[in-house]
């Protein structure tokens, strides 16, 4: 259960001095130093601005979320988070929810769907509805019933190790990101591609990440930068922010352990610079902070309610 210590201002930032989350008591926790837990950054010296609305990719609490949908998704509001980005479920695209229904529920609590995931699927992929719908089969339906709610992006996961072979599996990839993006446009919708670490390997001669980017049209394909993925990847986020500006409206905000680079951390309890990457992030055009976290020292509740406070007092 989140402490009851932790207390929002209606505007959203937190009250800071007076909050202190308890640290994990795992005998084996060896990334969460309590002396590291107060790296929260200092509100009087900081400069710029508060990120005006913190959002979650909801497969961040993907353990608890179909246990209690509702209920989870009311405690992520009441914790402060603004946007949602959404994942197929076990039901498929939005839950077995019809998809204006679906945002609508969010709605109500204060919650806004800005995107939702979707495969890229294999050559041979097959779907028997926009439910388990990828870009390659299903996709047009998935696509209109993804203008009905609303939501501003429609982002691919991930690209079928299928699809990555070999350059001509690239070309057909960035081509399918092309077709993808019009669809998009038509109904409204811009279409994204959200990276792991295996972007920045090299297939041929190129450069995976820089070939989809170079070979995409900046209009149609947007990308949203998964910025763990990207210093795992040994690459450094802010370079790719300044080469290539408003290509990255979205992002995923999670940190890296320190004892371990294939894990995360509670943000700010890690090894990514966030109050840096984040500034110029928003200088190249990012609109979009979603808040994702794949691994844990506590529950994943606890750890969304910790990194709200610090994203809430970041300045940038």
């Amino acid at each position: 259960m989140i402490n009851r210590r932790i207390f929002f201002k209606h505007a959203g930032t937190f009250a800071l001095g007076t909050i202190l989350l308890p640290a994990c008591t795992s005998p084996t926790d060896q990334s969460r130093n309590t002396a590291d837990t107060t790296a929260l950054p200092d509100a009087e010296t900081a400069t710029g601005k508060s990120i005006s609305a913190i959002g979650l990719q909801l497969y961040s609490v993907k353990d608890v979320l179909e246990q209690d949908f509702r209920g989870t998704l009311q405690k992520l509001a009441d914790m402060g988070y603004k946007e949602v980005e959404s994942y197929p479920g076990s039901q498929g695209h939005y839950y077995g929810m019809e998809a204006k229904e679906f945002s609508t529920m969010l709605s109500d609590m204060g919650l806004n769907l800005v995107s939702s995931h979707v495969g890229s699927g294999a050559r041979d992929n097959s779907a028997d509805s926009w439910r388990k719908a990828s870009l390659i089969s299903q996709f047009e339906p998935l696509v209109e019933k993804a203008a009905e709610t609303g939501q501003r992006y429609l982002t691919c996961s991930s690209l079928d190790e299928s699809l990555r072979k070999t350059k001509d599996d690239l070309k057909y990839a960035v081509d399918l990101f092309n077709k993808s993006g019009e669809i998009c446009k038509k109904a409204g919708l811009q279409f994204a591609y959200h990276n792991h670490a295996f972007e920045f390997e090299k297939v041929d001669d190129v450069v995976m990440y820089d070939y989809m980017l170079e070979n995409t049209d900046p209009e149609l394909v947007k990308y949203e930068m998964d910025i763990f993925w990207v210093v795992n990847g040994g690459q450094d986020p802010v370079a790719y922010l300044k080469k290539y500006p408003n290509r990255f409206p979205l992002s995923h905000v999670k940190d890296m352990s320190k004892d371990d680079k294939s894990k995360n951390a509670v943000i700010g309890q890690g090894t990514i610079d966030f109050a840096t990457i984040l500034k110029e992030a928003e200088a190249a055009g990012m609109k979009h902070y979603l808040v994702e976290q794949e691994s844990f020292i506590g529950t994943s509740m606890e750890a969304m309610a910790e990194n709200y406070q610090y994203l809430s007092s970041l300045k940038i």
